[in-house]
């Protein structure tokens, strides 16, 4: 029995390439499991598959089973860090055949976390186990960057945070794409040396220094008196998901939607689907959200539809004028219960 939830999505429709979303953390029981990701992927048959990830990591057997699934599939896997690839999620990442990171993404490469109870020789066992691990990630990272493996080692034991420059400097990425608005929302208090702010919304100081106020003949016009609204990618892309479209985050962050602005175009798409469906035309749904119909123009469209073939009424006309078949006479009550009387 499956208990993990699936906080990861894949998408495969036709004519377009296929996407797995990896925004949770990496484990078994309550994030992205391997065996969720091998089902997705076993049978697809495609020349390319896109692999979004926002990742703090998990638990690593899971992770390196993702990894080699990507590793070994066919098609050819292109990576993109959209937020953060942490721990074991940096480990996915190196699967790709190509890997891009946001500009204002982040990675990080430590040595594996574990835990043991026992006496002291079966702590050292699991000291001796740790130490394999840390070997094993260590090769995923040398094979795209290069490096040695006492190099990358070094860097695991020091926790190494990655910008987006550092990690195409140092191989790990193979380009540097547009930044993404609050792409990453973690708590990241578990690692030891987690850059002061990142995955955290900004908070402006208390005691924020007041600046001169400039007279008014030197003030410059304000541009617009429109504030864009506050967009949390992470959350977005969480409503995306659980909503069944994660095809529309990209579209929902370009725009600049704020949550509520997301969660009203996706309660609309639900809306399209139960029209199309009261209305016989559920094929019609895909072409109307992929086109950001409203609903207004989808009741339309679909009157329009269901009233095509209708025949006009004339109703100045007589039936016979308007060659209609004569309608068939009433039925004559009494005589039918006379002669069953008579009988």
């Amino acid at each position: 029995m499956s208990h993990n939830r699936q906080w990861f999505s894949f998408k495969n429709e036709a004519g377009q390439t296929p996407e797995l979303f990896i925004y949770d953390d990496i484990d078994d029981w309550w994030g992205v499991s391997a065996q969720s990701v091998v089902d997705q992927i076993r049978d697809m048959d495609a020349a390319e598959i896109n692999v979004r990830i926002n990742c703090r990591g998990g638990m690593v057997f899971e992770g390196i089973a993702i990894y080699n699934a990507l590793r070994l599939h066919k098609a050819n896997v292109h990576i993109s860090i959209e937020g953060l690839a942490a721990s074991i999620a940096s480990v996915i990442a190196m699967a790709g055949d190509t890997v891009t990171i946001a500009e204002n993404a982040m990675m990080m490469i430590h040595n594996p976390y574990g835990w043991a109870t026992g006496d002291a020789e079966a702590m050292r066992k699991t000291a001796d186990v740790m130490d394999k691990i840390a070997d094993s990630i260590a090769v995923s990272y040398t094979a795209r960057t290069g490096k040695s493996i006492e190099e990358l080692k070094a860097l695991m034991e020091a926790e190494t945070w990655f910008t987006a420059q550092e990690a195409l400097d140092m191989g790990l990425v193979d380009q540097i794409d547009e930044p993404v608005k609050a792409a990453a929302c973690f708590d990241l208090s578990r690692f030891t040396n987690a850059p002061a702010g990142f995955g955290r919304s900004e908070e402006q100081p208390e005691n924020k220094q007041q600046e001169t106020e400039k007279p008014e003949s030197e003030k410059e016009p304000e541009a617009s008196t429109k504030e864009k609204p506050d967009v949390d990618a992470v959350a977005i892309a969480a409503l995306c998901n659980q909503a069944g479209y994660p095809e529309k985050t990209e579209a929902f962050l370009k725009e600049e939607l704020s949550e509520a602005m997301a969660k009203d175009r996706l309660n609309a798409f639900d809306e399209i689907k139960n029209l199309c469906k009261a209305a016989s035309q559920e094929s019609k749904a895909a072409e109307f959200i992929v086109a950001n119909k409203s609903l207004d123009d989808v009741r339309s469209e679909l009157f329009d539809l269901l009233t095509k073939d209708d025949q006009p009424i004339h109703n100045t006309l007589t039936p016979k004028q308007q060659g209609l078949p004569k309608p068939s006479e009433a039925l004559d009550t009494q005589a039918i219960y006379s002669r069953r009387n008579r009988a």
